[in-house]
């Protein structure tokens, strides 16, 4: 065990005043789905596609804007970017209730949230690239850890209590407290020191965006990825991994969602309840790789914990119960985190500094990509179908890829690249 190690991360002034930031983030970004979730509920009971369709809010934003978002975070200060995102998702956050009223109409929040999340893509893309400066390499992976554990409790927080709160004092005070969480997480990133963010030489300054040189620098991201992944196996299965995590994902929110609230019948609350169960598995997760620092070979955790995954889906649609959901939500919990934990952790040692952030805007590209068409195919499908077949194929593929991805790192020349642990 290597607790005392863990704790001194608390030490990193810097780091925990960004873990704390993504934190209380978080916090407001599951209280942001519980509103979504909500309002589904209400005015689509009955569809499976409703989610898939509502899951368009949070991924058509993420696949036009994130080539732009990546270039950003590589050549202006992501310390600055993360201050000014959250403080414009406050703002909007906090109207949204009296726009509703103003209108007598829900279409301001369904221009809130989609807003909500097209900022959001420079969260998610400045954080991980963010960390690795603030950290020495020999700390990422129990950093990442450490960030993982709290933000599974701040998913518990946000989806359970965001869950009852809705159901209590409705989806006005909601939007109002939501926004407070993300003005207090943009204040947080004011504690990181604007010394602490070392960046290339060639983006000292901003840099004039035009469609033409957007269109241009992605073409050239997309090359030097590729590239990349032919030269580095390793850069290949991760970033493989994260569309096959994504896809995951999709079916998860518009299959899983749906059987917890229609077909066990526990509503938005029980969403929240089980989101809290997934996020305490999660925590779980985190606590193997971080406090315990058990030292797993990051690729299998990877590989290992795919197969487990197509393992749960196959036999899903045979033990459709709220035992096992809830089993299913505690084991796929900690998978999850081991995984992703994996994932960021490899990139951020594989990937020099002036193309991190670009990798982690065009993951965030493909794999909504991913996400957005995977989410309307299986709604339909399930729809015309049964969510139960839907289930058991994609249990079946996950196992595939994953007895796949096993076979590819087993290869002869796949010994010559050095494997971190």
């Amino acid at each position: 065990m290597q607790f005392k190690q863990y704790l001194k991360l608390f030490q990193i002034r810097n780091l925990i005043f960004l873990i704390l930031s993504g934190t209380v983030s978080q916090f407001g970004d599951r209280l942001t789905h519980m509103l979504l979730i909500t309002l589904i509920g209400i005015t689509t009971p009955g569809k499976v596609s409703a989610f898939s369709f509502a899951s368009l809010t949070f991924t058509i934003p993420v696949i036009v804007f994130s080539p732009i978002v990546g270039i950003l975070v590589d050549h202006w200060s992501r310390r600055s970017i993360m201050i000014r995102a959250h403080i414009i998702q406050a703002i909007i956050l906090l109207v949204t209730p009296f726009l509703i009223d103003l209108t007598h109409s829900y279409l301001p929040f369904w221009i809130t949230i989609t807003m909500f999340f097209s900022i959001d893509i420079f969260n998610n893309t400045a954080k991980p690239a963010l960390m690795p400066n603030l950290v020495s390499p020999r700390k990422l992976l129990p950093a990442n850890s450490l960030d993982t554990f709290l933000a599974r409790f701040a998913t518990v927080a946000g989806m359970v209590v965001g869950g009852f709160l809705i159901s209590k004092i409705g989806w006005r005070w909601g939007f109002i407290f939501n926004g407070a969480m993300h003005l207090t997480a943009g204040l947080l990133i004011f504690g990181i020191s604007k010394s602490s963010e070392v960046r290339p030489s060639h983006s000292s300054g901003p840099v004039q965006i035009t469609v033409n040189k957007i269109i241009s620098i992605f073409k050239n991201d997309i090359k030097e990825i590729i590239a990349l992944m032919k030269n580095n196996r390793i850069v290949l299965i991760v970033l493989s991994s994260f569309a096959v995590i994504t896809f995951m994902s999709s079916v998860s929110y518009t299959i899983l969602i749906f059987l917890v609230q229609q077909i066990l019948d526990w509503g938005t609350v029980g969403v929240g309840i089980m989101s809290g169960i997934l996020a305490v598995g999660m925590i779980g997760g985190a606590l193997i790789l971080g406090v315990f620092h058990i030292r797993f070979n990051k690729l299998y955790i990877i590989i290992v914990g795919l197969l487990i995954y197509g393992l749960l889906f196959a036999l899903g649609p045979f033990f459709i119960s709220r035992v096992f959901i809830i089993i299913i939500a505690l084991v796929g919990g900690a998978i999850f985190s081991l995984i992703t934990i994996a994932q960021n952790t490899i990139i951020q040692e594989q990937v020099t500094s002036y193309i991190r952030g670009r990798i982690f805007g065009i993951k965030e590209f493909f794999g909504n990509i991913t996400f957005v068409v995977t989410a309307l195919l299986i709604g339909i499908v399930s729809d015309l179908t049964s969510y139960k077949i839907v289930l058991s194929a994609v249990g079946i593929i996950l196992i595939i890829l994953s007895v796949l991805t096993y076979l590819m790192i087993r290869k002869p020349q796949a010994q010559e690249i050095n494997v971190p642990n």
